[in-house]
């Protein structure tokens, strides 16, 4: 630039300078553009269901996983599979449950990194265990026995496109950065919600396979009620919010016990 700049024609100066300013411009121009165009980060929980722009966002997020295999999220999104285990033994012992027997599946060739226990209300009924896995990662298999605690929960089957031994699964394989990345698995087996994930990014690799196996390979669990009345199945309706149905104007006593029983039922 410098040398057109210097020609001693002051016209062909003046429209070298200019084409130079055009060229700045329009780089600066493509630049902006492409940046608006790069996946965005996903941070927090993101918009809740029915707020403006929620459809949007989700669409944005089908369509990056779609395109890229996984979607890009901040840091801070990736705090909550960072557990602090704890003596696996006493952590067991505190359950008001009986977790899935890992010996004799893929689980017992790890190093056993401990666990760590969680209550529903007053109830210990989850349960998260932490293996070493030879090459490293960190895999994490989580327990909910909602018998145990009479909760309940609903997923949006479009939601669940995988299958674990014939149940709808769903995989959300999440990026943060260059080096941190966690690859989610999350099913539900009658009364026992399921997550297992990994500190990597399995996204076309073969490691997505064996996460899968993983999963594939824990035995069928024991509810910890057995003879319970399982909960009426929750109903998503279009804003993203449960169903309710609505209360007669009058009930009699033995309506409303039955109503309520899955609430104050004994376990048995």
């Amino acid at each position: 630039m410098k040398s057109l700049i210097k020609t001693k024609d002051p016209r062909i100066n003046r429209k070298w300078i200019l084409v130079g300013i055009t060229a700045v411009a329009a780089a600066g121009y493509t630049l902006l553009l492409g940046a608006s165009m790069l996946p965005r980060e996903s941070c927090g929980l993101g918009l809740p269901p029915g707020a403006p722009g929620f459809i949007e966002a989700e669409e944005r997020e089908k369509a990056e996983v779609r395109k890229n295999g996984f979607q890009l999220v901040c840091a801070s999104t990736l705090d909550r599979y960072d557990i602090s285990y704890k003596s696996l033994d006493r952590e067991v012992k505190s359950l008001a449950f009986s977790p899935v027997e890992l010996d004799g599946t893929q689980f017992s060739q790890f190093k056993n990194l401990g666990g760590m226990a969680e209550s529903v209300g007053e109830t210990k009924s989850r349960l998260y265990r932490g293996f070493q896995m030879p090459d490293g990662r960190i895999v994490t298999l989580f327990e909910h026995d909602m018998s145990a605690d009479g909760s309940n929960m609903s997923r949006d089957p479009a939601a669940e496109p995988e299958r674990i031994n014939g149940m709808p699964a769903r995989l959300r394989v999440m990026q943060a950065g260059r080096d941190k990345a966690i690859s989610h698995l999350s099913w539900k087996e009658g009364r026992r919600y399921y997550e297992l994930w990994v500190n990597a990014n399995v996204a076309g690799t073969p490691q997505r396979q064996q996460l899968f196996d993983l999963a594939a390979s824990l035995p069928r669990s024991v509810p910890a009620c057995p003879n319970e009345i399982p909960p009426q199945p929750i109903v998503i309706g279009t804003d993203g919010f449960p169903v309710h149905e609505p209360l007669p104007a009058t009930l009699t006593i033995e309506e409303m016990n039955a109503r309520f029983q899955e609430k104050d039922r004994p376990c048995k």
